[in-house]
Order: C-alpha cells, then sequence, then structure tokens
C-alpha cells in the first residue's frame, strides 16, 4: 500500500511540476502582451490628452482676449483721444487755420 500511495503521490507532484510550468509560462506571454498593448492604448491616450490640453490653452487664451476686448478698446480710444486733442488742440489755438492760401480767422 505504500509502494501506491508513492507512485501515486510522485504522479501526482509531477503533474503538478508541468501545470505549474505551463501557468508560468502563460503568465509571462500573458505580462508581456498586456505590456505591449497598455503601451500602445497609453500612447493613443497620451496624444488625446495632448490635443485636449493644447486646445483647452488656447481656448483659455482666447476668452481671455474676448472678454477684455471691451477694456482693450476702450483703453486704446481714450489713449488715441488724448493724444489727437492734446497735439491738435494745442496747435489750432495758436494759429489761424488755413485753408489754401487763404486766412480763416
Amino acid at each position: 500500500m505504500a509502494i501506491s500511495t508513492a507512485l501515486t503521490s510522485l504522479l501526482t507532484s509531477i503533474t503538478e511540476l508541468i501545470q505549474s510550468l505551463f501557468s508560468g509560462i502563460y503568465s509571462i506571454f500573458h505580462t508581456i502582451f498586456s505590456a505591449f498593448f497598455g503601451l500602445f492604448f497609453g500612447l493613443f491616450a497620451f496624444v488625446g490628452d495632448l490635443f485636449k490640453g493644447i486646445a483647452n490653452t488656447l481656448g483659455g487664451v482666447g476668452s481671455f482676449v474676448a472678454s477684455n476686448f471691451l477694456i482693450i478698446a476702450l483703453i486704446s480710444a481714450a489713449g488715441f483721444a488724448y493724444v489727437r486733442y492734446t497735439s491738435q488742440g494745442a496747435t489750432q489755438g495758436q494759429k489761424a487755420a488755413s485753408v489754401g492760401r487763404k486766412k480763416i480767422n
């Protein structure tokens, strides 16, 4: 009885050894394929996120300019009016305006 139990135990050990070898080989290939496909699909996710980030940044700059357009226009108009009326007002008050060779004042 002891010999048959020993042989059964030996055969069970050998089958478990073969199963563990196949399981190890499967897990190695599965890990390699998972890493490859993870890298491949991760690259697509990275490119998509990159373009989303660029579009978001450009949209932020565009909304900043659009929201401040009125303020920029008012400051520009005030600066233009200041330069225009200070330079022409001083010279027009001192000299008589002439059209061609005829004096108006």
